[in-house]
């Protein structure tokens, strides 16, 4: 996963604020703004409220809102890849083995998914499909 998005063109270090987005904020991005989902909907697959998810929306919303207008970073709080149980909610890290992962560590359900942008989620899907 991405640390940073910044301004193109201006070196981190000249930056002079950055915005924090949570996991939690962006899972709650990724589910209502990229997958289309309902807050609802998104709220029953994190297992947690519809007014959950709507102040994590509200908070990430606001949070990217002023880093575009006022040219801010904006840092995900926990940088690592991780995997997110669709069943019980439960986000947990990549572990170093990547083949040792067949269900949630909390739940034992299959029903998850990895959450990067690195060759591990290629890695992570094809294991998934030849279960």
């Amino acid at each position: 996963m991405h640390t940073y998005f910044k301004p193109r063109g201006i070196p981190l270090s000249e930056i002079t604020g950055e915005v924090v987005v949570t996991l939690e904020e962006l899972e709650a991005i990724r589910l209502t703004d990229l997958e289309g989902l309902s807050q609802q909907e998104a709220g029953e697959k994190m297992k947690i409220s519809q007014s959950t998810i709507s102040r994590h929306l509200e908070q990430a919303h606001q949070k990217i809102a002023e880093a575009l207008v006022l040219g801010f970073a904006i840092r995900i709080a926990n940088p690592t890849d991780f995997f997110h149980c669709d069943e019980c909610g439960h986000t947990w890290l990549f572990p170093e083995d990547l083949s040792s992962i067949s269900q949630c560590e909390k739940c034992g359900s299959t029903e998850f998914h990895p959450h990067s942008h690195s060759q591990a989620n290629k890695l992570i899907q094809l294991r998934k499909n030849n279960l």
